[in-house]
């Protein structure tokens, strides 16, 4: 093998090997937590579960509907919806107004890497959804 492809491959190799060789934080110690609360109009789960080395959270808004009515007009009558959630030292929120779907729910996910983020699990995180000229906060717990 002549010289600059032995040299290639001895760095191809090392760059492989100091790429995989670290191990990346363990997320086997948590489990999936879930959060509820529910209010005047409307209810929520917050869950985060831990995946390889990934935690994958997911954030479900729904509407508490007058199911007399249709949901056509619901939907018209509440329009779009933003929301901040609030943990202990992190806060998650609409970067604009969210469409509400199906049966007057609106729902996100995020994979969060654990080697970038501390998971610090309070027992009770705040959502506040924010729709038409309303404001409601809810607790949700663990």
């Amino acid at each position: 093998m002549n010289k600059p492809i032995s040299i290639f491959v001895c760095l191809i190799l090392v760059f492989l090997v100091g790429c995989t060789s670290g191990e990346g934080k363990k997320t086997d110690e948590m489990p999936t937590v879930i959060y509820f609360g529910q209010g005047e109009e409307w209810f929520a789960t917050y869950t985060i579960s831990s995946v390889r080395e990934s935690y994958f959270a997911s954030l479900y808004i729904q509407y508490i509907t007058d199911r007399t009515k249709t949901t056509v007009k619901q939907t018209a009558d509440i329009g779009k919806i933003e929301y901040i959630l609030k943990g202990k030292e992190w806060t998650l929120s609409s970067s604009e107004p969210q469409s509400l779907v199906g049966i007057l729910n609106f729902h996100t996910a995020t994979e969060i890497n654990a080697d970038q983020f501390d998971l610090d699990l309070a027992d009770t995180v705040t959502l506040e959804v924010r729709w038409k000229d309303q404001v409601e906060k809810i607790d949700l717990k663990r």
